[in-house]
């Protein structure tokens, strides 16, 4: 099919196919997630395990090194690594690039279950944790003002936190700060050798007396009901009557061996917002979620937050990503506005002609909005890598409209018809410009089949600058003939 004949003589149909294409490129645009770079996988879990009060030998030979001769049973396994501390355990395992990391730490987990029977009854439960960029933190929020800090640990556990991860795209939301309540019972040592009582006998009692249990069900009629026996203690005065059994016989008050307080945990990190008590939340989101729409959602429920809480306690986001990355892929865009700009400006230098470069100032957006719907469909986002492409590509995919319009522009010249100059003057130049644009696209695709971080980064670059060239040959060889037969003189 002569496709700039095509273009010429069904100009109705043309300009529908160029509707259709601005209105889908502008909602692929829309749609289109943003985030810093592109979406990438290291092929490696950890498995970390607790082992408290054991030595560095001690963890090695009974923890670790069980776990790393099962583990490299799993499949694609590259390397094996291990930290053996005083109580912990740590195995990192690299896998091939390319391996799915999903199947990859669910066999992972059942090589762990399978060994589990016999590592040491009083260790921690195994973790399995894939590295993933997003557990990074996207958001950070400061939580500060009244006057006692426990009230602001309280409102941050119990109201700010539930309600942001209720949020779509956020997974965790930690606190880091403030005092969190603990009730201290002060054992007496003398008290407790005069009664002939132990700790483990106290701790016992707390433990099976601060219970709440299922209790079974009544059927009465047509009714059924649940009976539940709650136990958990309410205040200080039901722990400090609680009745301690002796030997002999009888039954003490904990209050008589014991000084119970209303206090709180020791503090190991603190939190301050310009040198104010504050808490921090740090806020997570869940992977393939886009950072940008988490964190304008988690503002949005953060400015009906403030009008719930109390008037003298404020928030202030300390960390947000999606600043920097909005500042970052504006600034590659602009680039790409300002290499538009300069392209044209050259093309009208060279041609001195207003209707030659309005053809190039119209194939330029639209080459570019029929990339951005090849971009949504291949699943890929606006990042500085993909923007970065982009921006290389307006310099190239400029070059096939030059070359065409130049020659339908020298056709004019010679007294052809406006018709007749843009079906030969592209016919002319469209397998030069077709195999032209083909050798680029073959320095950039084959970067989509290497392996290795590299690709992870480098792949959305490659493919967008391979989107870029396709759109500007299918426009140079469609539009440009199509608007030089209209505009060109």
């Amino acid at each position: 099919m002569n496709l700039p004949k095509f273009s010429i003589k069904r100009p109705v149909t043309m300009l529908m196919i160029i509707a259709i294409a601005l209105v889908l490129g502008f909602i692929s645009f829309s749609r289109l997630g943003i985030d810093l770079f592109p979406n990438f996988v290291y092929p490696g879990a950890v498995v970390m395990t607790d082992y408290s009060g054991a030595s560095p030998e001690e963890v090695e030979s009974i923890v670790t090194k069980p776990i790393e001769s099962i583990l490299a049973t799993v499949n694609n396994v590259k390397r094996i690594q291990s930290f053996s501390t005083e109580g912990s355990s740590t195995v990192v395992v690299e896998f091939d690039w390319g391996t799915n990391m999903d199947i990859a730490s669910l066999d992972m987990r059942e090589k762990v279950d399978l060994i589990k029977p016999y590592l040491p009854d009083d260790i921690g439960q195994p973790m399995v944790i894939k590295f993933d960029p997003s557990m990074m933190p996207i958001m950070q929020v400061a939580i500060y003002g009244g006057n006692d800090v426990t009230q602001l640990k309280r409102i941050a556990d119990d109201f700010i936190v539930n309600r942001l991860k209720r949020l779509e795209g956020v997974a965790t939301v930690d606190t880091v700060g403030g005092k969190e309540r603990q009730i201290n019972i002060v054992v007496d040592p003398d008290k407790l050798a005069f009664y002939g009582l132990s700790m483990s006998q106290i701790s016992n009692k707390l433990m099976m007396e601060n219970l709440n249990l299922p209790g079974g069900s009544v059927k009465q009629g047509g009714m059924e009901y649940v009976i539940r026996t709650t136990a958990e203690f309410k205040d200080i005065k039901e722990i400090e009557e609680l009745g301690i059994p002796l030997q002999t016989g009888g039954i003490v008050p904990l209050k008589n061996i014991a000084r119970i307080e209303d206090g709180h945990k020791d503090i190991s990190t603190v939190s301050r917002y310009n040198e104010e008590p504050s808490i921090a939340l740090i806020i997570q989101k869940q992977s393939n979620y886009n950072t940008v729409q988490v964190i304008d959602r988690i503002k949005k429920e953060l400015s009906i937050i403030e009008d719930e809480i109390p008037a003298q306690i404020f928030y202030k986001p300390v960390m947000d990503q999606a600043d920097f990355i909005k500042k970052a892929v504006g600034n590659v865009g602009n680039d790409a506005v300002i290499g538009g700009l300069l392209a044209m400006l050259i093309i009208y230098l060279f041609l001195r002609n207003v209707r030659s470069t309005l053809v190039i100032a119209l194939s330029i957006p639209i080459s570019i909005i029929v990339t951005f719907i090849l971009i949504y469909f291949n699943k890929l986002t606006l990042n500085i890598m993909s923007l970065g492409g982009l921006a290389l590509g307006v310099g190239m995919l400029v070059d096939n409209s030059i070359v065409v319009l130049e020659n339908i522009f020298r056709h004019r010249q010679e007294g052809e018809d406006p018709v007749l100059a843009a079906v030969s003057g592209t016919n002319e130049v469209s397998t030069a410009v077709t195999a032209s644009t083909l050798t680029t696209v073959a320095v950039f695709l084959p970067i989509v089949f290497i392996q290795g971080i590299t690709a992870q980064f480098f792949k959305e670059l490659a493919l967008t600058v391979t989107f870029s060239l396709l759109s500007s040959l299918i426009v140079a060889l469609s539009v440009v003939p199509f608007f030089s037969s209209r505009f060109v003189t």
